[in-house]
């Protein structure tokens, strides 16, 4: 039998195991709700950082869209403005005044800036000329994320004035086509001779479509321009066969060099036209027409 000296140190061996796998225990669940707690601070910062990038985002893409619902013609460049919706009219505007408040931590600001292009009206950042028929539009974002960091994000877009332009770059190809009859003549009394286009601006235009209207039975035959034959009624273009005054010629795209007067080689009709008076329109591939004013062949 064991004695009870050693009864008692077996009794005592026991209660220190016990009360060690408890404090054992304590610890690991200290450690365990200390990593959880620490996870969960992870998250909700995360989660915080992600739901302010999204305002943030919203507030940019808010801001340019406002910008291009303004009409070219009512924006000027300024620095640091700020968007005030009008509810009457249904329209942004722009003032100057302090950063606009999204949220208490996100604010907005707008710029309008000019842009500058070369001759050949690409736009660049040294050097060029101010064209008047873009502008750039920005918003820009201020906030600080869940360490009090400072962030900045810039939403920038291009805007130009297609609908109204007043510069080279926008303008019609047609605004800058003239037509030169002054000696056009008849070679053979069927073909039409002399007959200048004259490219006045500082690109290339191309021709797409052309319609004469003359005054007799005639038609036409084959129109040969910008040193190529541009149709005719067995090909190239459209339509085929010979064709009576008015109709619209589909001919092969060809263009003329910027800055260039085209001597228009012949166009042919299919019987004499010698005093007969014409006109002649030129579609561009932008769409723009040039007609020129009825005109008499010597």
């Amino acid at each position: 039998m064991k004695s009870e000296c050693q009864q008692t140190k077996m009794l005592h061996d026991k209660r220190g195991s016990l009360l060690l796998e408890v404090v054992i225990s304590i610890g690991l669940a200290a450690i365990f709700f200390s990593a959880s707690a620490g996870l969960l601070i992870i998250y909700k910062k995360s989660f915080q950082n992600t739901f302010t990038n999204q305002q943030v985002y919203s507030a940019a893409q808010q801001g340019v869209n406002a910008l291009l619902s303004i009409n070219f013609s009512d924006l000027t460049p300024i620095e640091n403005g700020v968007l005030q919706y009008n509810n009457d009219t249904k329209q942004w505007n722009i003032l100057y005044g302090d950063p606009e408040f999204i949220t208490p931590n996100i604010t907005r600001t707008v710029s309008i800036s000019e842009v500058k292009r070369d001759n050949d009206c690409l736009i660049v950042t040294t050097g060029g000329e101010t064209d008047i028929d873009s502008l750039y539009l920005s918003t820009e974002i201020n906030w600080q994320n869940t360490k009090t960091e400072p962030k900045t994000l810039t939403s920038s877009t291009l805007a130009t004035n297609w609908e109204d332009p007043q510069g080279n770059c926008f303008a019609p190809a047609s605004s800058n086509i003239s037509l030169n009859v002054s000696l056009a003549n008849w070679g053979g009394a069927k073909q039409l001779r002399d007959v200048y286009i004259i490219n006045d601006s500082s690109f290339p235009v191309t021709l797409t479509k052309m319609t004469l209207t003359w005054d007799n039975a005639s038609q036409l035959q084959q129109i040969f321009g910008i040193g190529q034959k541009l149709w005719s009624d067995s090909g190239p273009g459209t339509p085929a066969g010979t064709q009576i005054s008015g109709t619209e010629i589909d001919i092969i795209d060809a263009a003329i060099p910027a800055n260039t007067i085209d001597y228009t080689h012949k166009i042919q009709f299919t019987s004499v036209m010698s005093g007969a008076t014409l006109t002649i329109s030129i579609e561009f591939s932008d769409g723009s027409v040039f007609t020129s004013e009825p005109f008499t062949p010597l």
